[in-house]
């Protein structure tokens, strides 16, 4: 099994996958190559994980809070900020569905949007990222949850 890092973070590919404008373009990586057949796309990836105690003798459970972060990424073209906020909104919507992650967290929560464009490339690219914060509960030892 894989660790429960993992799955809650495909979980969230699997709910964001078939959103009206992205479709199917939505990889479990935080390096992926857009390009015109990708965009627009969604990256997800989690940089980040903390963890506290809710217990105090071994085995202890562990209150564990990951931090996601879902990268919008949209073609420079009339009413960008526009496509990119409906990419966002819908997203936020499907991650609401299901607080849980299948049954893998006990709370799911959106907790900033932030936007920037790149004009480094032949046809820039507008950039939005959702930070979310999913919170579940672990055995210490036990990475698999």
């Amino acid at each position: 099994m894989s660790h429960i890092r993992t799955r809650i973070r495909q979980n969230i590919v699997t709910t964001l996958t078939g959103l009206s404008d992205t479709k199917s373009n939505v990889f479990d990586s935080r390096i992926y190559p857009m390009n015109m057949d990708t965009l627009p796309g969604i990256c997800v990836y989690t940089p980040s994980e903390t963890s506290g105690y809710l217990s105090i003798s071994p085995p202890r459970t562990l209150d564990k809070v990951i931090t996601a972060s879902i990268e919008i990424y949209v073609q420079m073209i009339d009413e960008y900020d526009e496509r990119l906020d409906q990419i966002a909104a819908d997203a936020e919507e499907k991650l609401y569905t299901d607080l849980t992650r299948g049954g893998l967290a006990t709370d799911t929560k959106v907790l900033s949007f932030d936007s920037t464009f790149s004009g480094d490339v032949e046809q820039p690219v507008i950039m939005g990222k959702l930070t979310v914060e999913i919170r579940y509960s672990a055995v210490e030892g036990s990475p698999e949850g």
